[in-house]
């Protein structure tokens, strides 16, 4: 039997099939996602994520844009539309290992850890799916994390060369 859903059940289902770590799920399981969010809004330089700090929940980032820095200073990643952010920690329950902060106003769907938890145990199915999911984007993970190794050694190099020691 089909699934009768209005058109912004549809359309955030739509959404969440964007998302790396929901995507191949299907409309029924999507919904079950969908009613664990909560929808949050973050205005300009408001802490979505602090470094250190317990893993909690995990964000879908719908509008706006974030600001993800490995401690305070330099920013790794800008995140735009259609991301996710904070998976990783609701999933190992490891400390965050970088803030993410709102730049201008950001609307999230805010997933907590316990409810997470709680939906992968009442559908195995669904977790299946996003673990697999997840394991996916780890290479794309570490190649961006090894380029960007790369390029600070590059910039070290450079600046030990011209007379500037680092370190």
């Amino acid at each position: 039997m089909p699934l009768k859903l209005d058109k912004n059940t549809k359309r955030f289902i739509g959404i969440l099939g964007k998302i790396p770590m929901f995507q191949r799920l299907l409309p029924v399981q999507s919904l079950e996602i969908l009613k664990i969010c909560r929808p949050r809004t973050f205005d300009n330089l408001e802490v979505l994520i602090e470094h250190g700090s317990k893993s909690t929940e995990m964000y879908i980032l719908l509008s706006g844009q974030l600001t993800v820095r490995p401690t305070e200073g330099t920013t790794i990643a800008t995140l735009t539309p259609l991301t996710s952010v904070g998976e990783m920690g609701i999933i190992t329950g490891q400390p965050r290992t970088a803030t993410a902060v709102s730049v201008g106003k950001s609307n999230v769907f805010e997933i907590s850890k316990i409810k997470f938890e709680v939906m992968l145990k009442k559908f195995p199915d669904i977790g299946f799916v996003i673990f697999r999911n997840i394991i996916l984007t780890l290479p794309n993970r570490l190649d961006t994390t090894n380029q960007q190794l790369a390029e600070k050694t590059r910039e070290i190099d450079r600046l030990n060369i011209e007379g500037q020691p680092v370190g």
